[in-house]
C-alpha cells in the first residue's frame, strides 16, 4: 500500500480552522510523529504491555471449564466469568452498557479524553506497536519524510515491502486473537490448520477483519480518531473549565520566540507539533483531534530541561489552573453521571444475579383460538423450555392446583431432559366439555426443575364460543 507524500507540508501550520491531515486539495497529508521519551511515556507504555497481555491471554484462562469471555453466537449464548448468559438476557446489556458507559463519562468530566490516550485499542495497538516497528524499519522522523519525498530505491523498497509484510502479519494475529472471544482459542488453533472450505465463516471474518486493521494501521491511522470515532465530538459536551486536559500555559510561554531575546518560555521549536499523533498544535487550546496521549508534555519538558527553563509549559492542568485559578474536582455533572452509571451497573448486578436458571413461556398457537370436536373445545398451547445452565437438568410439566376438574390436559412429554443452554418446543392440549363452558377462564400450568425444585408457573386462558 503506497502512501501519500508530505511535499512541502513540513511548511504548514495546524490551526483552528482546517484539518492539518487534509490538504487544501484535498488530499491526505500523511503525518510522520516523532519519537519521543519521558516520564508519561513510560507509564502509557507500561499500561499497553499490560492491555495487550490481557488482551492475548484473556481466551486461554477459564473459569468453571469455560473461557473467562466467550461470545457464542452460534449458541446465542455468553460465557463471562464464569456466569453463562443466553439470548433471553440480552436486555442485561442495555444496562451494562450504560454503567460502563457514564462511567467514561465521569472520567472524561474530571481527566479529559484520558481513555483515548492511554486504553484505547486503537492506540493501544497503533501508537505501542505499529508506530514503534516503523520507526525501526524506516528511522526517525526526518529520515521517513526525505525517503517518501525521494525515488523508490531498493532501500525504500526493501523497508516499505518489510514494514508492511509485518504490519499484515500482526494484522492477522490481532484479528484471530479477536476471534478467540468468539470461538474457543484451543479448538480455533485446531480450525486455522485445516483447510478454509471446512470452517467458511469463520475463515471469511478472520480475513475480513485481518483486511481491516491493516488498512487502518497501514494508512487510515490517526483519521480513525477523527473520523470514525464519535467520542472525540462527545468530548466538548463533557468537560468544562475545571476539567483536567493537556495544555499550553500561554501566560508564561507568550510571546514566543526563538530562544535569542526577550520573551515567553516557548521559543517556537515545534517540538510539540512534530510528536502528536494527530497533527495538532496543543498550543491553540483544546481541540477535538486531542487524544491526550500527552507527547506533547514530554517532548516539550524536554526542551525546558535542554534550554534551563522550567518544566510544565505543557502540563496537565484545568482552564482554570492555567487562568490561575482553584479547580473544582466534583461538580454537579460528576456527580449526575456517577450516579447514572453506578444505577446501570447495580441494575445490571441486581438482574444477573437474580436470573432463573431455566426459562419456560406458554403461548397459544398460532390459528384458531379453539377447536370443537364433537362434544368438547380444544385449545393448543405451545410451551418453550430453555436450560440456561451449563449442566444438563431434568423437568416435569403439570396443571397447576386450581383448574376446573373437567379441563383435561395432553402433554407428550410430562417429563423431559435438556443439556447444557439446550431448549425444547412442546404442544399441550386442554380440552374441556362443550356443555361446562360459559366463558373464558384463566388455568396455570406448573414447570419444574427436579433437581433444585425450582418452579415456574405459567398462566394462560381457556377460550371457546
Amino acid at each position: 500500500m503506497s502512501e501519500a507524500k508530505p511535499g512541502r507540508r513540513d511548511r504548514r501550520r495546524p490551526d483552528l480552522d482546517t484539518v492539518y491531515t487534509i490538504n487544501a486539495d484535498g488530499s491526505r497529508n500523511f503525518l510522520h510523529p516523532a519519537d519521543v521519551r519521558g516520564p508519561w511515556q513510560l507509564r502509557k507504555n507500561l499500561i499497553w504491555a499490560l492491555l495487550i497481555a490481557v488482551y492475548v491471554l484473556m481466551p486461554w484462562i477459564e473459569l468453571g471449564g469455560k473461557p473467562l469471555i466467550h461470545l457464542d453466537l452460534p449458541g446465542r449464548a455468553a460465557h463471562l466469568f464464569g456466569q453463562t448468559f443466553t439470548n433471553q438476557d440480552f436486555y442485561l446489556a442495555f444496562f451494562l452498557i450504560t454503567g460502563m458507559g457514564f462511567g467514561l463519562f465521569v472520567l472524561t468530566s474530571l481527566w479529559g479524553r484520558i481513555w483515548c490516550g492511554y486504553a484505547c485499542p486503537q492506540t493501544v495497538f497503533m501508537e505501542g506497536i505499529m508506530r514503534r516497528l516503523e520507526r525501526w524499519i524506516e528511522g526517525p522522523r526526518a529520515q521517513r519524510i526525505r525517503r517518501n519525498l525521494g525515488p523508490w530505491t531498493g532501500d525504500k523498497v526493501w523497508r516499505k515491502g518489510l514494514k508492511h509484510a509485518l504490519f499484515l502479519v500482526l494484522s492477522y494475529l490481532i484479528a484471530h486473537v479477536f476471534l478467540s472471544y468468539f470461538i474457543p482459542v484451543r479448538e480455533l488453533l485446531k480450525v486455522v490448520q485445516e483447510s478454509p472450505a471446512a470452517h467458511r465463516s469463520a475463515f471469511g471474518w478472520s480475513m475480513f477483519w485481518t483486511a481491516v486493521l491493516y488498512f487502518n494501521y497501514a494508512w487510515f491511522r490517526e483519521q480513525t480518531c477523527l473520523i470514525v470515532c464519535p467520542y472525540g465530538r462527545l468530548q466538548s459536551t463533557l468537560v468544562d473549565d475545571d476539567t483536567v486536559v493537556i495544555g499550553y500555559d500561554a501566560g508564561r510561554g507568550e510571546p514566543r520566540h526563538k530562544g535569542v531575546g526577550e520573551g515567553g518560555d516557548c521559543i517556537d521549536c515545534f517540538r510539540c507539533v512534530e510528536v502528536c499523533p494527530t497533527g495538532i498544535d496543543i498550543r491553540n487550546g483544546l481541540q477535538m483531534e486531542c487524544i491526550g496521549c500527552a507527547n506533547c508534555i514530554d517532548a516539550c519538558d524536554d526542551v525546558m530541561t535542554r534550554t534551563d527553563r522550567p518544566r510544565g509549559l505543557v502540563r496537565y492542568d484545568s482552564q482554570r489552573g492555567f487562568a490561575g485559578q482553584r479547580r473544582r474536582l466534583l461538580r454537579p455533572r460528576v456527580y449526575v453521571y456517577a450516579v447514572l452509571g453506578l444505577a446501570g451497573l447495580a441494575a445490571f448486578g441486581f438482574k444477573a444475579a437474580g436470573r432463573e436458571p431455566f426459562q419456560a413461556n406458554l403461548l397459544r398457537t398460532s390459528g384458531l383460538p379453539f377447536a370443537i370436536e364433537g362434544e368438547s373445545l380444544r385449545n393448543l398451547y405451545t410451551l418453550h423450555i430453555q436450560n440456561k445452565t451449563d449442566a444438563p437438568h431434568r423437568y416435569r410439566i403439570e396443571p397447576a392446583p386450581g383448574a376446573p376438574a373437567s379441563l383435561s390436559f395432553i402433554i407428550p412429554q410430562a417429563e423431559l431432559t435438556l443439556g447444557p443452554l439446550e431448549d425444547a418446543e412442546l404442544p399441550l392440549f386442554a380440552t374441556l366439555p362443550r356443555a361446562e363452558y360459559r366463558e373464558a377462564f384463566d388455568f396455570a400450568l406448573l414447570v419444574t426443575e427436579l433437581e433444585s425444585g425450582n418452579q415456574r408457573r405459567l398462566a394462560l386462558r381457556f377460550r371457546g364460543p
